[in-house]
């Protein structure tokens, strides 16, 4: 069974979307996908709206030819409200 505190580490650590997260935790894409709209509706993480406040943020901003705007899957990050609650876990 995949614990729930494993895929928000892994989004921590930098690990930003679901195909990302199954390939290192060896499992499929559904049940990461699963785990994410958990962590999502507990306001954990949140969904990356590129072009949103995300993209001025964004450590590659300088470089980017905004091709990302483009990527067809889905990026997560830890929410805005509980970045600074970060040592409290679901």
């Amino acid at each position: 069974m995949v614990n729930i505190e494993e895929v928000l580490e892994l989004i921590k650590s930098g690990y930003t979307n679901p195909k990302e997260i199954a390939r290192v935790m060896g499992i499929n894409v559904e049940e990461v996908s699963g785990i994410i709209k958990i962590l999502e509706s507990l306001g954990y993480i949140e969904k990356v709206e590129f072009g949103s406040s995300v993209c001025s943020r964004c450590p590659m901003k300088k470089i980017c030819s905004g091709s990302c705007i483009h990527f067809k899957g889905q990026i997560y990050q830890i929410s805005e409200k509980n970045s600074s609650n970060s040592s409290k876990t679901p």
